[in-house]
């Protein structure tokens, strides 16, 4: 996608760092989310006093995050049926301590 057509219209290098932080993972950005990603990055940028652009690794976070709602809402996104039952005890607690610390985040931000 041309960098002319994402929002706020940023320039090519910080375009060319979230893609390559992105493809490390084996990722290759494109579609909706990719642009909710950009939307969302400009708003941001547009909330500080002096117009800033976030860090790329925030910009490619957000995408992931939008990619697997993306993912979730057009049922691309499936556990194996008993995933939740028989999951090991280290993958248990990495979730529950990513849940526990979305909760914080949440309970700070409305405070």
């Amino acid at each position: 996608m041309a960098t002319e057509q994402l929002p706020g219209w940023p320039k090519k290098a910080l375009v060319k760092r979230v893609r390559s932080h992105l493809w490390v993972f084996g990722i290759r950005p494109r579609g909706e989310p990719w642009r909710l990603a950009w939307k969302w990055a400009y708003d941001i940028s547009q909330s500080y006093y002096h117009p800033r652009w976030p860090l790329p690794s925030e910009i490619a976070s957000q995408y992931v995050l939008l990619l697997l709602h993306h993912m979730k809402a057009s049922v691309g996104l499936k556990l194996p049926y008993r995933a939740d039952t028989v999951m090991p005890n280290s993958v248990h607690q990495l979730l529950s301590v990513s849940l526990d610390l979305t909760m914080q985040l949440r309970l700070e931000h409305k405070e």
